[in-house]
């Protein structure tokens, strides 16, 4: 008989027990740099832990080689008609980097609109590349027509 009021007391505790659901924001940078924050719901995290996962399996590098941590191509302007300060021209050409270069030793680049388009059009515009070689943070900048060498000793 006590066992069974046990149980009871068990079971009606364990339907006034409330479970919140994982909510989170994750933070996503647009094209012209704003950064915006999406909520996620839990569904939605297992998905994208999932396609990161797959991601890390597919890019097995060897240790001391290019891995391109960011890469942007464009410039500042501090033309703004009356206003003090500067407006950025920019995009990010990281994903044509590191199909290009991540994994290898020496890395050509010829600088141009080809990365990422012209977020700028008729000015002059600068690839700024930052990469490590194992635990050592390298930069890089060039202008647009000149070769951009990376290279990991």
């Amino acid at each position: 008989m006590l066992r069974l009021i046990s149980v009871s007391l068990l079971l009606t505790a364990a339907l006034f027990v409330f479970v919140p659901q994982l909510h989170a924001e994750m933070k996503i940078t647009l094209k012209d740099g704003k950064v915006i924050d999406v909520p996620v719901t839990e569904g939605e995290v297992e998905s994208i832990e999932y396609l990161a996962a797959q991601e890390m399996e597919k890019k097995i590098l060897p240790e001391g080689s290019i891995r391109i941590q960011s890469a942007k191509y464009g410039n500042v302007s501090f033309e703004l008609e009356g206003e003090l300060g500067y407006k950025q021209y920019f995009c990010n050409a990281k994903d044509a980097l590191v199909k290009q270069c991540d994994g290898k030793d020496k890395c050509r680049i010829i600088v141009g609109s080809s990365f990422c388009g012209d977020p700028y059009p008729g000015k002059g515009k600068y690839l700024y590349v930052e990469y490590t070689c194992g635990n050592k943070l390298k930069r890089a900048k060039k202008s647009q027509t000149e070769v951009m060498e990376l290279k990991c000793p």
